[in-house]
């Protein structure tokens, strides 16, 4: 198998006159501080370290979803508000946390580009560190949503300034599609309404698959449905690296379902689980995204998959997310 082989208060922004936004201060740049995947967490200088702090850790460390090993969603760098510097106000994720008697009821607020361009920010304010913790558990899925996409988004805007036109104008022509993938990426097989294409490092792989067949109800974006056109488009066009086998679903591991608009912003079906290899020992994570093309009455698919035996796939996986977000119809023709 070639390509698995290789609220009232502006959460105390303005309470501790973090104003420079307003005035100019970061917002300007675009330069992220901070490691892709990861995240900041800011709190008050008291609570640095405590069963507070590290409850707060364990909450949002809970693993991802659809990954094929236990991986957090995030790596948490936490400091104390007195530390909360001009270096740190440029990070690309930031959960800003006041504990504090002032606030009568929880508030949580969602902001993008407070100090710099395509940053995110939660600011939550409570009156003690009991609200704090039920108000994690009970958000904690919103929260990490919020600052995944983000990272997506940011993938999505390096992928546009270094297209491989060549695989680009290929999708285009075969699948009538447009779709931002980067250089690196080659075209294994297409055939009728198919389309294999992979990153091969010495190290790792990451595949697309694009596939799309006629629509004719809803049914067909069910999940037993889709998975079962998924094992025979895999079936058919991903050969294992030993005679007789191929790429499959496990469903030994939860599947996750999910509905969005994750492309196009339109009705998508998102799924999330592990792949294998039939009469083989690989696996890994992967990701797809169905859609309804109404225009051309057509039903795609557009998949991404991860083979990095035993280490990290999270960022991998968010790449992939970032591709196959991209996708946008070509219209009259």
């Amino acid at each position: 198998m070639k390509t698995v082989s290789k609220s009232i208060y502006f959460i105390y922004v303005i309470i501790f006159a973090f104003t420079s936004c307003t005035n100019g201060g970061l917002l300007g740049g675009s330069d992220l501080g901070g490691k892709a995947g990861e995240l900041l967490i800011v709190i008050n200088d008291e609570y640095k370290n405590s069963q507070t702090s590290e409850s707060i850790t364990e909450i949002m460390n809970q693993y991802e979803l659809g990954l094929t090993q236990s991986e957090p969603p995030f790596s948490i760098l936490m400091i104390s508000r007195n530390h909360f510097s001009s270096v740190f106000r440029s990070h690309r994720n930031i959960l800003f946390i006041d504990i504090h008697k002032k606030f009568t009821s929880p508030i949580v607020q969602f902001k993008k580009n407070v100090w710099t361009k395509q940053q995110n920010y939660i600011g939550i304010g409570v009156d003690s560190p009991e609200q704090l913790l039920e108000l994690l558990k009970l958000r904690h899925d919103n929260i990490i949503d919020f600052f995944v996409q983000a990272e997506i988004e940011r993938y999505k805007l390096t992928y546009q300034n270094m297209p491989s036109n060549k695989v680009q104008n290929a999708v285009q022509q075969h699948i009538n599609i447009r779709i931002r993938i980067p250089e690196g990426y080659e075209i294994n097989k297409q055939t009728e309404g198919f389309m294999w294409i992979s990153y091969e490092s010495n190290e790792h792989s990451q595949g697309i698959l694009i596939y799309d067949r006629p629509y004719k109800d809803t049914m067909q974006l069910e999940k037993w449905k889709l998975l079962q056109v998924r094992d025979s488009i895999t079936k058919t066009h991903i050969p294992g690296p030993s005679k007789g086998s191929y790429m499959t679903t496990e469903y030994i591991v939860p599947i996750q379902y999910k509905v969005g608009r994750y492309v196009n912003n339109d009705y998508t079906v998102e799924l999330r689980g592990k792949w294998r290899v039939e009469h083989d020992f690989m696996g890994g994570p992967f990701v797809s995204y169905s859609f309804v093309d109404n225009t051309k009455k057509r039903l795609i698919t557009i998949e991404g998959y991860v083979y990095y035996p035993n280490k990290s796939k999270r960022n991998f996986m968010r790449q992939l997310q970032a591709i196959c977000q991209s996708v946008q119809f070509i219209e009259n023709k």
